[in-house]
């Protein structure tokens, strides 16, 4: 059904009552509120009716003309219209024309039921349903004689019982009793039946969709008990319709406190979560969608895919504000490599840092770890063993973008960096790592000492020296671009750029016309390193984007690297938001698609490419599917974007909107 506001009334009569039926679309589903209004309508007529000609303005009928066959057309019609062609009746569910249906009532309710208590019913996206309610006004006398009554008789069967059961005899006669107060001092009462009509394409999808609410409909907040109505489908669908009355009577009492109770439900906010980041707003009810990243059980990571032009750097950008500029705690820290958010890191008054050609960053460098992190790591966790893979992975890049394979060469190589760590004191003690860290000149030093001594580097026999010694003098060759007067020669001495200033970092690749190459990913990686030890210093939590992400992921050896460090960001409440355009890159090699399992939160703009083969990667029905292809895209006109958000595995869409001084930032224009 369409989403609005579907407003239903049968034909007015003077001097009647009027029925007026309510159909709001919340979530997956309808709901439908039917009214019986206590209001009387006097027809105000006029005494005399002037009489009007109007055959001077109708055309005749042509000859040929059948008017009983255009109105048997016309009929059919609207036939088809608003009703199936067929309908086929069985126990527990209905094919109607050419879907199936199964209608649910509530059998029983809860005493004193929650605000919105069916909030999470319409949070259910990928599950057809309409409810439908009716609410009817009782008499108020004649129901406070009854609840008197009632009252009554449970307080005398509860003094004349002598069992156990008289303990409870007593809890219903007060709770009878305070109804009956609740309703002497105003309050209204209501007669009241709920049904739910759940909708699919075939029999197997419907009886899987019926569990489903079911089981929404028994857990809290709801606590209700859904019967199926078993061999009365054909009553309950008929009083499912916005105007088919109750011929399934199956109804309770209520207070008007219950119907509000009711009412809120379509307006509870679908995910609202403290210390949490508005996300957007739900698509069907405007309710705020507020996640918080680091309340994640399986990880803080999020990551963020759409075409261009779709509004995810938008999203990525508003996230990133309103995750920093309201939480003083926190760290914020932008990597990317096309100079698109200058304008997100000047408004946070973020430190820029140019990293060109001439600023130091080193591989090799690593930090002291706060005894609080230190106590929560594993006993097997080895936080310089993680370091050293990461320099590995590093190097192994390097040699990669060379056209260069390393072979049984890493082995020597790895022998090198062991003992330049050694030399300088740094070992697996975790109290030695606030020593001064080597770098690749030193390095470059053990493979010189390597090849003048090797006997001192084998591990068993003489014949080793041989290879250790050729080995070495090769890596000495291909280190070169990490000598002074190399390529690489800032990135072969101590690094000179200082985390500890500030809490809020753009580390500005400095790229000419947009154009990344493979010195660009090998300088994203070795900052994204640094974060990532800086992580490891603080007691804050960091959040930190990297955006045009698929750079870093598109080369294999960098996904050694990463999914280290996405194995561990949770122990360092780090956040990494990784923005990107395309998929394809996550579902190549392995490493891959486990730092896509560490992203808890999944935002997908408009992306084309969504197609089956994607969808069931990522665990999307066809209706999510299709949202993704036929998202809105930003549209200043319509002042939104159309987004599909998972968190922890529950879809949502909502709409990204912005307030005007943040639109500004993001834009530029301020």
């Amino acid at each position: 059904m369409d989403d609005g506001l579907l407003l239903v009334t049968d034909s007015v009569q003077s001097l009647s009552p009027s029925t007026v039926v309510l159909g709001l679309t919340v979530g997956g589903g309808t709901l439908v509120l039917g009214f019986l209004l206590g209001v009387w309508l006097q027809a105000r007529q006029p005494d005399r009716d002037p009489e009007v000609d109007l055959s001077a303005f109708v055309e005749p009928p042509a000859a040929d003309a059948d008017p009983a066959g255009e109105v048997a057309t016309a009929r059919a019609r609207q036939q088809a219209a608003v009703a199936p062609s067929a309908v086929e009746w069985e126990s527990r569910r209905a094919q109607v024309g050419d879907e199936w249906t199964t209608t649910l009532y509530i059998a029983d309710w809860a005493d004193y039921p929650n605000d919105g208590y069916l909030s999470e019913l319409f949070t259910l996206t990928d599950v057809r349903f309409h409810v439908t309610a009716h609410i009817r006004p009782r008499d108020q006398e004649r129901a406070l004689d009854q609840l008197q009554a009632a009252a009554d008789d449970l307080k005398v069967d509860a003094d004349l019982e002598s069992s156990v059961r008289s303990t409870y005899l007593q809890d219903r006669a007060s709770e009878a009793a305070a109804m009956y107060r609740a309703v002497e001092a105003g309050a209204r009462v209501f007669s009241q039946a709920l049904l739910v009509t759940v909708r699919a394409a075939d029999r197997e999808t419907l009886e899987q969709d019926v569990r489903r609410v079911k089981r929404t409909l028994r857990e809290q907040p709801a606590e209700l008990a859904p019967k199926t109505a078993i061999c009365a489908q054909d009553r309950a669908l008929r009083g499912a319709a916005p105007i088919g009355g109750t011929p399934l009577d199956r109804t309770t009492t209520c207070v008007s406190g219950a119907v509000g109770a009711l009412l809120a439900s379509p307006h509870r906010p679908t995910l609202l979560e403290p210390d949490g980041v508005e996300l957007g707003v739900h698509r069907h009810t405007d309710t705020p969608v507020v996640v918080d990243p680091f309340a994640r059980e399986n990880g803080y990571a999020t990551f963020t895919v759409g075409d261009p032009g779709s509004g995810k750097s938008f999203s990525a950008k508003q996230r990133f504000i309103r995750s920093v500029v309201h939480h003083e705690d926190r760290i914020g820290v932008i990597l990317e490599p096309l100079n698109d958010w200058v304008g997100v890191a000047d408004a946070v008054g973020a430190q820029r840092i140019t990293v060109g050609g001439t600023l130091g960053i080193n591989p090799l460098e690593i930090t002291p770890m706060p005894e609080p992190v230190r106590q929560q790591l594993g006993a097997d966790a080895s936080p310089f063993t993680e370091k050293k893979e990461r320099v590995l992975s590093f190097l192994v890049n390097f040699f990669a973008h060379r056209g260069i394979t390393l072979g049984d060469r890493r082995t020597t190589l790895e022998v090198a960096v062991e003992t330049a760590y050694r030399n300088a004191g740094i070992t697996e003690d975790l109290s030695t790592h606030d020593r001064p860290s080597p770098t690749l000149r030193d390095v470059i030093d053990v493979l010189e000492d390597l090849v003048a001594e090797p006997t001192e580097y084998t591990l068993r026999t003489e014949a080793e020296a041989a290879k250790l010694q050729a080995d070495a003098t090769w890596l000495i060759d291909q280190l070169r671009p990490f000598a002074p007067d190399g390529q690489f020669a800032n990135l072969g001495r101590a690094s000179e750029i200082d985390f500890q200033e500030t809490d809020l970092i753009y580390l500005d690749l400095a790229q000419q016309e947009g154009r990344v190459g493979g010195r660009t990913t090998l300088v994203m990686q070795l900052l994204i390193s640094l974060v990532y030890e800086r992580a490891k210093q603080t007691d804050k939590e960091v959040v930190f984007v990297i955006d045009e992400a698929r750079y870093v992921l598109r080369d294999a050896e960098n996904l050694a690297f990463l999914e280290t460090i996405f194995r561990h960001h949770r122990h360092h409440d780090l956040s990494i938001q990784l923005v990107t355009q395309t998929v394809d890159e996550f579902f190549e090699r392995p490493e891959a698609e486990m730092i896509l399992d560490q992203c808890a939160i999944k935002q997908f703009h408009r992306l084309d490419g969504m197609d089956d083969e994607w969808a069931d990667e990522f665990g999307l029905n066809h209706a999510q599917k299709q949202f993704v292809q036929e998202a809105v895209p930003g549209n200043e006109e319509l002042g939104y974007a159309e987004a599909l958000v998972g968190v922890d595995g529950e879809w949502r869409g909502i709409e990204v909107r912005a307030l005007d001084s943040e639109a500004a930032v993001i834009d530029g224009n301020s």
